[in-house]
């Protein structure tokens, strides 16, 4: 049974996190800006935030993805090459307010992006080694909107259930028993079914069961090639 996402909530903390963005990245230095990000090794920091800008700007001015949404993506950041970071932020500001709006009318198509942003908040905080909000409201939103993710997936691919603690909460997804399980800290957890470890972090991570065969359940996205530290 999928998790209802609480739309005004979801806002909020897509405020909150877009706050925080800017106290990260507000300062950056030009050789800041250009770090590659671990995370997302096609893009730097500069191209981060140009993505942040244009996933808002765009589904504010319902400029909506038609066909390949990687090619959607790309042309927001190629568009913005030209522009600082914090002219980047600014019209990320901009769009903010009518996009939290969005998630308050139609949580079912936008409160999802919510992960998005709250994993690229991390992503960022990586390489510029300024860590924090690890229990942020939008990260233990998140869980949630990853693990009605997982159920999905889990479906779309035969598997049973899986059960993920993080000491105070117990995620059970799927249908039939529990064959995979991992309890850790709310941050590693969030990391783990984002996709933000590599395969060994993911091995190495102490799940129950076979690991192996439930990754295409449990990760939506390619695992990076490289450990992340964030």
């Amino acid at each position: 049974m999928p998790i209802e996402i609480d739309a005004e909530r979801a806002a909020s903390a897509y405020a909150s996190t877009r706050a925080r963005v800017r106290e990260v990245l507000g300062d950056l230095t030009d050789r800041e800006a250009a770090l590659v990000v671990p995370a997302c090794p096609e893009w730097s920091i500069h191209d981060l935030a140009a993505h942040l800008a244009g996933v808002a700007a765009d589904l504010v001015a319902r400029r909506y993805p038609t066909g390949d949404t990687q090619a959607w993506v790309d042309a927001q950041v190629a568009e913005r090459v030209g522009r600082g970071v914090p002219a980047l932020l600014d019209e990320w500001d901009e769009n903010g307010p009518g996009f939290e709006d969005a998630i308050r009318a139609r949580p079912g198509s936008f409160a999802g992006l919510l992960y998005d942003v709250v994993s690229h908040e991390h992503d960022a905080r990586g390489p510029l080694d300024r860590p924090g909000a690890r229990e942020s409201d939008g990260v233990l939103m998140s869980l949630d909107i990853m693990f009605n993710m997982v159920e999905r997936d889990l479906d779309a691919h035969g598997l049973s259930a899986v059960r993920c603690s993080d000491g105070s909460r117990t995620w059970a997804v799927g249908e039939g028993p529990v064959e995979l399980s991992i309890e850790t800290d709310t941050f590693e957890l969030f990391r783990l079914v984002g996709s933000r470890r590599s395969l060994a972090q993911m091995h190495a991570a102490g799940f129950d069961g076979d690991l192996e065969r439930y990754l295409p359940g449990l990760c939506h996205l390619p695992l990076p090639a490289i450990d992340i530290e964030e």
